[in-house]
């Protein structure tokens, strides 16, 4: 599996596309997510409501990845996301994120958490 291409589908069916219900045929049910300080398991239904939220808060976002790399069943990206705030103005932030992806879906995510800005 192009796990790159993945996880662009991924990015474009769900997140460009303002479509969290599409998350059902990327996302395992159900999914570790690895945040700072605790883990936490998530229902699909739950994933779908948290990207619901995040589309409610961040209109047209725009996943770019500066880098990305693929080993195994892991994917890993330092992304920028450029969005519209609620005050209707353009924002960008950046992270880094890991996937890992087995039999054709996203069973566990790392997360760094977000800062404000594009990569320097």
């Amino acid at each position: 599996m192009d796990l790159q291409r993945f996880i662009q589908e991924y990015t474009d069916d769900v997140h460009h596309a303002e479509n969290p219900e599409a998350a059902g045929r990327y996302i395992a049910d159900p999914c570790i997510r690895h945040e700072h300080g605790h883990r936490v398991v998530l229902t699909l239904a739950e994933n779908k409501a948290r990207i619901a939220g995040f589309l409610a808060q961040c209109k047209n976002p725009r996943f770019r990845y500066v880098a990305e790399a693929a080993q195994g069943d892991l994917y890993s990206s330092a992304y920028e996301c450029e969005f519209t705030n609620a005050q209707g103005e353009r924002e960008t932030f950046g992270s880094i994120e890991i996937f890992k992806i087995e039999d054709g879906k996203i069973t566990e995510t790392w997360n760094a958490a977000a800062g404000h800005g594009a990569w320097g």
